[in-house]
């Protein structure tokens, strides 16, 4: 992709997770910006929901159909990027500032506490993809397993996705941590306060149509969803048993780059309909496929995951550029990546059969910054 149009490149590297190596950081993303995306995605794919309604019906289907996820995206973004450095106290510089924004955003997406959260959080970094991990217990629940064929594992994504058991077991341990847990009583108030002042707001509005559309739905169906399609690509689940104590190098593999996209086309000799219809393919996947994927799942610094295990405490907010430099300073053996889109990402971290990571290449360190 290094020979398209500089223009181009920045709109690569966002879709990609990969700035090219010899690019400077020019614009540094600060945490208040991932705060604000999550905010604006949420609120603009609400209003156009909400516009939908007003429009045509040729319009209002695709529309709605967009807007579901967008608002699932961006409470995705304020979950697994805002509230998940608050969790690591790498929010804001303060304790009590990290407690303060995971306790809002928790409260306002029915997500759990701060303290129990922060405590399974930092038990899946002590024992990653264990069974003393939350996340490989869940996965489990669902059916995952290693081995399995494309076949047989589509077979488990199309059933799960729609398993009335998988939503409403998810959706009951939210409503548990919230109303039902023994967290500290300024968070049972905030979370019956948050639900007092939606049944009166919708009550007052008349909005229960545009509420259960564009909030309820969002963040039920659609946000756990995209939350298990996300976790089941976070890590290379099965590939040590679900060992308790691993070595360092065994640790450093159970995580890899979900980087998105593919070589572009090289159709040497092709005729003129050939290259125009090789480069319309891969454009139309840049911009329909892994654009959205992005967007909705894959979203901020998630795609360099492995960099947020392999170092928790760098500058996660320009997670791209620090993990070009690791590669560039002697660190490479250390990070794996997977390129593609969905599907190969959740492949790879379910030890499909033939799917795997393979080692990132150490980069030359001609950039300056």
């Amino acid at each position: 992709m290094r020979g398209l149009p500089r223009p181009l490149q920045p709109f690569l590297t966002w879709v990609t997770g990969v700035p090219l190596a010899e690019d400077e950081l020019k614009v540094r993303w600060r945490p208040t910006l991932a705060l604000i995306a999550g905010l604006v995605q949420t609120t603009a794919g609400i209003a156009l929901g909400v516009s939908a309604l007003t429009r045509p019906w040729y319009l209002l289907a695709p529309l709605v159909l967009l807007a579901w996820p967008t608002v699932a995206g961006g409470m995705r973004r304020l979950d697994v990027v805002v509230v998940h450095q608050t969790l690591h106290r790498m929010f804001t510089g303060s304790t009590t500032g990290n407690r303060i924004v995971s306790e809002i955003v928790t409260t306002l997406l029915w997500r759990p506490p701060y303290d129990g959260n922060r405590q399974e959080h930092l038990t899946h970094h002590a024992f990653p993809c264990s069974l003393k991990d939350g996340d490989t217990v869940y996965l489990q629940s669902t059916g995952a397993r290693p081995g399995m064929s494309r076949h047989e594992f589509r077979r488990y994504l199309l059933r799960t996705v729609f398993s009335p058991a998988h939503h409403w077991g998810f959706l009951s341990s939210r409503i548990r941590g919230n109303f039902l847990s023994l967290s500290p009583l300024y968070r049972m108030t905030m979370a019956y306060g948050y639900l007092a002042g939606t049944v009166a707001f919708v009550s007052l509005t008349g909005w229960w149509l545009e509420w259960l559309l564009f909030w309820f739905l969002p963040a039920t169906f659609f946000f756990q969803n995209q939350t298990l399609l996300y976790t089941l690509s976070e890590h290379r689940w099965w590939i040590h048993d679900n060992a308790e104590r691993l070595t360092k190098a065994q640790r450093d593999q159970l995580t890899f780059g979900r980087f998105c996209g593919t070589p572009v086309p090289d159709p040497a000799g092709a005729g003129a309909l050939a290259r125009w219809g090789a480069w319309t393919g891969w454009w139309l996947r840049m911009v329909l496929l892994y654009a959205p994927y992005r967007m909705w799942i894959l979203v901020g610094d998630t795609v360099q995951h492995d960099l947020h295990h392999v170092r928790p405490k760098v500058d996660w907010a320009n997670s791209s550029w620090i993990r070009n430099d690791d590669l560039a300073s002697g660190n490479a053996d250390r990070y794996f990546e997977a390129w593609g889109g969905l599907l190969t990402h959740v492949y790879v971290g379910n030890s499909v059969r033939d799917w795997t990571a393979v080692p990132s290449a150490p980069i030359a360190a001609t950039r300056a910054g």
